[in-house]
């Protein structure tokens, strides 16, 4: 079956990564559609600007960026020992997770924040063990204050940060302070770009009035269609069985994985709590989920005790990718 060829074949593994992801990008460079740039980041409405006529560009680049993203994952997962074997399968499960919305193909925001946050982890992990750490610290600051201009909800992964430091290393105040000056640097230099032009209330109305209070942002836009359902409930029952794996793995552990396993962890929660400040309340803005979620559903895949609940969940959960796009 598809799980226990990955585990066992490696090198093969790489090859069909990037089939697997232009099997799920299908629809994407059939019907590409061009993004919402109105009320986006500043660094996104840059970058799209003299492209967003191109959709079709637009579906090849967010194509692009999730590969680099679950081949980053991957070597996240490797490097910082946090599943115990070395698979491509959590870049797999990535890939899988940034296919189950349409919205993806069009270069969404989030796509670009999801490779800047997977950059910030890896920094932030690499602490771990240092004598000092001031330059992994600013680089993890400065990542995520790029990230939340290119997505302004990125912003909440500054707590991650901090926790990161609390959870990995021993409280070394210059680091902190560092790690405040990586985050504060992008945004000063952007608030001096606005007030240079006279713009800055543009600004304020932008990052506070779309995010935090948008107009119409309601919960009453969670309506999903049968499909929808369909893909929901199966992904609350990997959930289920994800937890369960994730506990086994946080008891065994090594103190490196233990920690990083607690990262991820904490990651998953600010991920949830991102959609409250999010333009609107929708599942869209639930993807920075797919980063821990990948690793912890992988752990469940390889290491699940009946395999055939592990192969049918993950065969499933493929093939409601298909079924929402074309139905």
């Amino acid at each position: 079956m598809l799980i226990g060829f990955i585990k066992h074949n490696r090198a093969i593994s790489i090859v069909l990564l990037p089939i697997a992801l232009i099997c799920l990008w299908v629809y994407g460079f059939i019907h590409p559609i061009a993004p919402l740039t109105e009320h986006a980041a500043p660094l996104y409405k840059l970058l799209t600007a003299g492209i967003a006529q191109y959709p079709l560009l637009l579906t090849l680049i967010s194509f692009l960026l999730v590969f680099c993203g679950a081949v980053l994952i991957n070597h996240l997962v490797e490097r910082n020992e946090i599943v115990a074997t070395q698979t491509y399968l959590p870049a797999l499960v990535y890939v899988v997770l940034m296919s189950l919305q349409p919205e993806m193909f069009s270069l969404h925001p989030i796509v670009i924040a999801n490779l800047l946050m997977l950059f910030a982890l890896n920094k932030l992990m690499q602490t771990y063990r240092k004598e000092t750490a001031y330059a992994e610290a600013f680089d993890t600051g400065f990542l995520i204050s790029i990230a939340s201009l290119f997505y302004i909800p990125s912003g909440i992964f500054i707590l991650l940060l901090w926790i990161g430091l609390l959870i990995i290393r021993p409280f070394i105040w210059r680091e902190w302070i560092i790690s405040l000056i990586g985050l504060i640097l992008p945004w000063t230099f952007l608030v001096f770009y606005y007030f240079w032009n006279n713009t800055l209330d543009a600004l304020k109305y932008e990052v506070f009035y779309y995010t935090n209070i948008a107009p119409r942002k309601s919960f009453s836009v969670f309506v999903f269609s049968y499909y929808e359902y369909l893909q929901m409930t199966l992904l609350m029952v990997a959930v289920f069985f994800s937890a369960g794996r994730f506990l086994k793995d946080l008891s065994k552990s090594t103190v490196q994985s233990r920690s990083n396993l607690l990262l991820m962890l904490y990651f998953l929660i600010l991920g949830f709590a991102s959609i409250f400040i999010a333009p609107s309340y929708s599942t869209i803005y639930l993807s920075f989920l797919a980063i821990p979620f990948s690793i912890f559903f992988s752990s469940f895949l390889l290491f699940a005790k009946k395999e055939w609940i592990a192969e049918i969940l993950f065969l499933l959960l493929i093939l409601s990718n298909f079924v929402n796009q074309f139905f």
